[in-house]
């Protein structure tokens, strides 16, 4: 077996093992897990190491691409049903019984061209040499129209979904899932043609070498890109799971001073292990503590916040943001001494409601810029200042 087939090999059983934990949880990723699980082991059966034992142990020659056709059946009907799932989640429970049927009489053909065809000794390539006998090119052309069906229905789906893709990360990725199934779809038919041509006893465009290796680089192409595509949104979820990480750690100190002085805004529901529900409820325990600190900030203290920051910063946007903490920090040390809220405070906005519904991206940076304007020497003072005028 050449390199590159043991290198993609190992990525197979790499996904599957991957996926496992997530196919455990949710019956969704099952079907996904069964498809890389079940290629894997059709390719691991091609194997030397693997093949050879297994003929010469069960004493049935080529049992070994009886199982591996086998094998690959299962794992293509079952990723027609992750993708038909994805694509067209309304679909699946008609068109799962549709894949399984489809799968049993595939299968069945299998078992039974197998059965039938004379096999008076283990060959290296069964494809190779059975194709020119009429059941043996039977047999290849049912497992290669199976793979071929299923990898333009597949490719279809993935281009189709891809174009309503929000994500990026998905996007990519189910753009490489497409190019990757329909270069297997140009597998199958390359295969079926060069078979077809030897039945016929014509020549084909290439010589057996030639055609061989080069049905192998097609099939490792199209494997390579399927479990590249596979793994670019799970890539894009880590990489937003860890921002979201370092966001609620960076939020950190705003959100506890802000609810160390107003503790009644922190949520009675368990925290949840999602690091973005997480900073979704970080956000909104911050935004109402805002809301109830502002009542005790008199205009007169507002507007000292709003000189103070025209004095340090020019942009207008950096300025606003300043003057926000400085009087959400004063507001603090008020609410924290026990005084009662302002009869005469001015309702001022604590976000942009139109950027925090539509632009989450927008509201997260606002607050990490307000987290460091909180803790900044200016705000320090500002505070210092508010509470030497009320001692």
């Amino acid at each position: 077996m050449h390199p590159i087939q043991n290198v993609v090999l190992a990525a197979l059983w790499a996904v599957a093992a991957w996926r496992l934990p997530s196919a455990v949880r949710g019956a969704k990723q099952r079907s996904v897990w069964i498809a890389f699980a079940s290629i894997a082991a059709a390719n691991t059966l091609t194997h030397p190491a693997v093949k050879s034992p297994l003929n010469e142990v069960t004493g049935i020659n080529n049992l070994a691409t009886l199982a591996s056709n086998l094998a690959g059946i299962l794992g293509f009907s079952a990723f027609v049903q992750f993708v038909v799932s994805v694509a067209r989640p309304r679909a699946i429970r008609s068109s799962r019984r549709l894949l399984t049927a489809c799968g049993f009489v595939g299968a069945f053909a299998l078992v039974f061209l197998f059965a039938i065809t004379p096999r008076p000794r283990n060959v290296d390539n069964f494809f190779e040499a059975y194709t020119g006998r009429p059941l043996g090119t039977a047999y290849c052309c049912v497992f290669l129209g199976y793979v071929g069906v299923s990898t333009v229905i597949a490719t279809c789906l993935f281009t189709g979904c891809s174009r309503h893709a929000g994500d990026p990360w998905l996007r990519a990725g189910l753009r490489l899932l497409g190019i990757g199934t329909a270069v297997g779809a140009l597998y199958t038919t390359f295969g079926a043609a060069r078979m077809l041509t030897r039945l016929a006893h014509q020549p084909f465009v290439v010589n057996d070498h030639t055609a061989a290796a080069v049905a192998h680089i097609i099939q490792d192409t199209a494997i390579a890109l399927i479990v590249v595509g596979n793994s670019i949104p799970a890539c894009g979820v880590l990489r937003r799971t860890l921002g979201d990480r370092r966001t609620l750690r960076r939020l950190r100190p705003l959100w506890s001073a802000l609810t160390d002085a107003v503790p009644d805004v922190i949520l009675e529901a368990p925290v949840p292990h999602c690091p973005r529900i997480r900073l979704l409820r970080q956000i909104i325990e911050i935004h109402d503590a805002m809301l109830i600190l502002a009542c005790y900030v008199p205009p007169r203290l507002r507007q000292q916040a709003h000189s103070r920051a025209a004095q340090v910063l020019q942009d207008e946007q950096a300025r606003t943001t300043l003057a926000q903490a400085l009087w959400l920090r004063a507001a603090c040390e008020t609410k924290r001494a026990g005084t009662q809220p302002s009869a005469h405070s001015v309702d001022e906005p604590t976000a942009h409601p139109e950027h925090f519904a539509f632009d989450f991206n927008f509201e997260v940076a606002r607050l990490q810029q307000l987290c460091d304007a909180y803790n900044s020497p200016t705000a320090e003072a500002f505070a210092r200042e508010h509470r030497l005028e009320h001692a």
